[in-house]
C-alpha cells in the first residue's frame, strides 16, 4: 500500500468556448463533443486505480469532465464541488475571443503578454497568483484531510489553476521543456505524505493517442 495520499488532478475536457479561443475564465461553457470523448478516454486510463472520491471544480466543464470519469471508472459515488478548485477569474479577458481582443488593443496585449506574473493579471483586472493558490492550497488541504494513506482521490479542474498550482509547488522549471500549458484531461499524479509532495506523473496525455477529432463510432 503506498505511504501516503494520492491526488490525480485532471483538467477539464475541451469545452466549446476552448475550440472557439474564448477566454473563459469563471464563465459557463459546455464540453465539445471531442471533450466528452478525452474524458471517457481519461476514465478509461483510471479504471485500474482504486478511485475513493472524485472532487471538482464548481464550473459546469470540469463537473461534466468527473461525471464521466466516474462512469468510466465505476466510481458510484457522490462528486464533491469545491470552490477553491474554480479557474482564475480572468477579469475583462472573460467572455472575449483572444485573437480579436489582441487585435483591437494591441498595446495592452502586448503589455498583458510581456509583463511577468505579478503585474500581468492586474492589468485586465483579472484574479492574481497569490489568491489562486490560497484558494488551490486550501481546497488540496482539505481534501487530503478528508483521505487517508493508501486512498486514491481524482479532482477535475483547470489549466490556470493547475498551471499556477503546480509550478509553485514543484517549480516553475518543470514546464520550461515542454508543453507551456496544461492539455485538456491531462492527468497528472501527486503523492502526498509525511516527507511533503511527490510528483508521480506530469500532465501526461498518453490516453488521448487514440481520441479523434471526429466520432468514430
Amino acid at each position: 500500500m503506498p505511504d501516503g495520499t494520492e491526488i490525480v488532478l485532471v483538467r477539464h475536457g475541451e469545452s466549446e468556448a476552448n475550440v472557439a479561443e474564448i477566454w473563459q475564465g469563471h464563465m459557463e461553457s459546455p464540453l465539445s463533443g471531442l471533450g466528452r470523448r478525452q474524458a471517457a478516454s481519461a476514465g478509461r486510463a483510471l479504471r485500474s486505480f482504486p478511485v475513493a472520491a472524485i472532487y471538482s471544480s464548481p464550473l459546469g466543464r470540469a463537473v461534466e469532465t468527473a461525471e464521466i470519469i466516474a462512469r468510466e471508472t465505476g466510481y458510484a459515488g457522490e462528486i464533491v464541488k469545491l470552490p477553491g478548485l474554480i479557474e482564475r477569474h480572468g477579469g475583462i479577458l472573460q467572455g472575449h475571443h483572444w485573437p480579436d481582443y489582441a487585435a483591437a488593443n494591441p498595446e495592452l496585449a502586448e503589455r498583458f503578454l510581456s509583463a511577468p506574473d505579478s503585474e500581468r493579471w492586474a492589468l485586465v483586472g483579472a484574479e492574481d497568483t497569490p489568491s489562486v493558490l490560497r484558494r488551490a492550497r486550501g481546497a488540496i488541504e482539505e481534501i487530503l484531510r478528508r483521505h487517508d494513506a493508501g486512498e486514491v482521490v481524482v479532482v477535475t479542474t483547470h489549466g490556470g489553476l493547475l498551471k499556477a498550482f503546480l509550478s509553485d509547488t514543484f517549480g516553475r522549471e518543470i514546464f520550461e521543456n515542454g508543453e507551456p500549458r496544461v492539455p485538456n484531461t491531462s492527468i497528472t499524479r501527486i503523492l502526498y505524505n509525511a516527507s511533503g509532495p511527490k510528483l508521480l506523473e506530469l500532465a501526461s496525455t498518453g490516453h488521448l493517442e487514440r481520441v479523434t477529432t471526429q466520432p468514430t463510432d
